[in-house]
């Protein structure tokens, strides 16, 4: 049922579940889920915390589109308005009710972002998996770490600074010539 409800988001790439799995076995054996596990004797919020910052840090690194949570627990509620107002899909399976509603949404539905193209998709992995991400990606070597075909052959463009700079929602080149950078936009 989780599943059938994710997919209505779209495609299910990244599936967690967070709590004592000592208590929960089953999770770790019997789903395609990856268990994280927090133990109850640490604290009774732990796998709440595991949580949010999971979820904070796929939609800063760009691996998610959309989100779904499965709890009814109320103290999910900011992280839900919080990924919501950034323009994410958050569907809430088991929400308490009534759930408050976030000033930006109350006062209009958010448009759903525009689904990365496989390409982007890639770029945002490989861009922030380097080790200094946060400061950006020497345009240099990003066509080493994209591999496979020339840079027209994936783009269309003549270079990754063309086709980089018509996604200014996406990327932010700083400098230019050969010690410019790419990073994410945040």
């Amino acid at each position: 049922m989780i599943e059938q409800n994710a997919l209505r988001c779209g495609e299910v790439t990244i599936r967690r579940v967070f709590g004592d799995m000592a208590l929960h076995k089953d999770w770790a054996q019997d789903t395609n889920y990856t268990a994280t596990h927090c133990a109850t004797s640490a604290g009774k919020n732990r796998a709440d915390m595991a949580l949010v910052v999971a979820a904070l840090d796929f939609a800063y690194r760009g691996l998610a589109q959309a989100f779904v949570v499965v709890s009814d627990d109320r103290d999910f509620g900011p992280m839900i308005n919080h990924l919501r107002e950034q323009g994410y899909r958050v569907e809430w399976l088991g929400k308490p009710k009534p759930v408050a509603r976030s000033a930006v949404e109350a006062k209009q539905a958010l448009p759903k972002p525009p689904a990365l193209s496989s390409l982007d998709q890639k770029l945002k992995s490989v861009i922030s998996a380097q080790p200094d991400y946060l400061a950006g990606v020497p345009m240099v070597r990003l066509g080493h770490l994209m591999k496979g075909q020339t840079v027209k052959d994936q783009t269309g463009k003549a270079t990754w600074r063309a086709y980089l700079t018509e996604k200014p929602g996406l990327y932010v080149i700083d400098g230019t010539g050969p010690d410019s950078r790419v990073r994410l936009k945040p």
